[in-house]
């Protein structure tokens, strides 16, 4: 395959900064629901990041599109590693991080996730083969998931500390001084800035050819925002697609981010390491279903999608029932399947349907649409006393959201599979 060294490049430092990012971000869920017991601080948290990413969205998917997307990729990292540095320094003079600060990287955080992953995608849509689709899409989850598995695992044991009896069980209590402690949180932060500065080295040696057309000219970026805008009305199938099948996506964010810790805590009365530890049950669930999604599903992408979904309901019927913390990691292995597996089909579908001079744009619409979900899903779930003091009621309100998503895909199949037929090169 042509671009594999870059390939392999762009896998290893995802991987690396993916790690580190999903640890943080599991620590700063926790530290502020928990640690510091201000659920109404992470909730505007949350919220104001959504309302950033709507508007911060639009203008990062041109910019895809206009230049270099591995320069992007670098970019990111430098800045993301220097904030990281500042806070870690700020640490180390005052012997805290100041909540402001802290914020901060969650904010941060969100915010290049919006520019990471649609950029991640059309660059390797840019490198490889269209008969190659659908092994780089599950290839990028499995790659993904695998980091967020071990992100689990070590958050669970850092932010807690390894119980003494487990050390006792592995022979290792002598080391019980220092792994039965909780790490300090501005360690957690020093680790994650030098995350980052790996990633800007392994970009910076990666050189590759592009195999599609790219937009290189130096048109406005709201000309480019219309062009974007343009693409999908005057395509909307493809839009009712992209939509509908992220769905389970934004579903997702509002439960692990705003629902999750507060179910935990007051549900199945467990603590941050059944946090920790269902979310990388969901990773490992997420890594199978990259291994076999794409084999099972790559005659009919679309009919896999409804099927998730439903799934995806029937998951959140379970925990809106349920009270056992059992329960809850059994499910969110399972979701983490149902997640991955719409990813991956929806990701390789759109490859097919969408240009690369415009993928960028188009990815970012998607997600800034998705964010403006979340952000309805986040007031309805924290302004009514209904769902915001009944985590389990909150799990039933996504049980319908995602029914409702399968009904309009299903309405829409046969439009959309006829569409696709006419389209795509696959």
């Amino acid at each position: 395959m042509k671009n594999k060294p870059a390939i392999l490049y762009v896998f290893l430092a995802n991987a690396i900064s993916g790690i580190s990012q999903g640890m943080m971000m599991i620590a700063i869920t926790w530290y502020i629901n928990n640690t510091i017991d201000q659920p109404d601080l992470y909730n505007a948290l949350f919220l104001g990041s959504s309302l950033l990413s709507i508007v911060w969205g639009p203008y990062a998917g041109s910019l895809i599109d206009r230049y270099d997307r591995r320069k992007v990729m670098i970019t990111i990292n430098v800045l993301g590693g220097v904030y990281m540095m500042v806070c870690a320094a700020t640490a180390l003079v005052f012997d805290d991080v100041p909540i402001f600060l802290v914020c901060g990287i969650f904010i941060m955080t969100v915010v290049f996730y919006n520019v990471h992953f649609p950029n991640l995608y059309a660059f390797l849509q840019e490198i490889v083969p269209p008969a190659s689709y659908g092994k780089i899409t599950s290839a990028v989850e499995i790659q993904n998931q695998l980091a967020f598995v071990l992100s689990g695992g070590l958050a669970a044991m850092l932010l807690e500390g390894v119980p003494v009896h487990v050390l006792e069980a592995l022979s290792m209590q002598q080391y019980a001084h220092i792994m039965a402690e909780p790490i300090a949180l501005e360690k957690l932060i020093f680790i994650d800035g030098c995350t980052y500065l790996v990633g800007v080295l392994l970009l910076w040696k990666m050189s590759y050819v592009s195999l599609t057309e790219r937009d290189k000219r130096s048109i406005p970026v709201i000309k480019r925002l219309q062009d974007g805008l343009t693409f999908l009305k005057e395509r909307p199938l493809i839009f009712v697609f992209g939509y509908f099948s992220h769905i389970l996506f934004a579903s997702i964010m509002v439960c692990s981010f705003l629902i999750l810790p507060s179910y935990i805590r007051h549900i199945v009365e467990g603590d941050a390491a059944i946090f920790g530890l269902s979310e990388g049950l969901f990773a490992l669930g997420a890594i199978f279903a990259g291994i076999l999604v794409d084999r099972v599903f790559r005659k009919n992408r679309l009919f896999g999608i409804i099927l998730f979904l439903l799934l995806g309901a029937t998951i959140y019927a379970v925990l809106f029932f349920s009270q056992s913390a059992i329960v809850l990691l059994v499910m969110y292995l399972f979701l983490g399947m149902m997640n991955a597996s719409t990813r991956i089909l929806r990701t390789t579908t759109l490859f097919q349907l969408v240009p690369n001079k415009i993928i960028g744009r188009t990815n970012s619409f998607f997600g800034v649409l998705n964010t403006a979900t979340r952000i309805l899903f986040i007031v309805i779930i924290s302004q009514f006393t209904f769902f915001s003091d009944n985590p389990d009621r909150s799990m039933g309100f996504l049980m319908m959201m995602l029914l409702i998503a399968a009904t309009v895909l299903g309405l829409n199949y046969k439009k959309i599979q006829d569409f696709k037929k006419k389209t795509t090169f696959d």
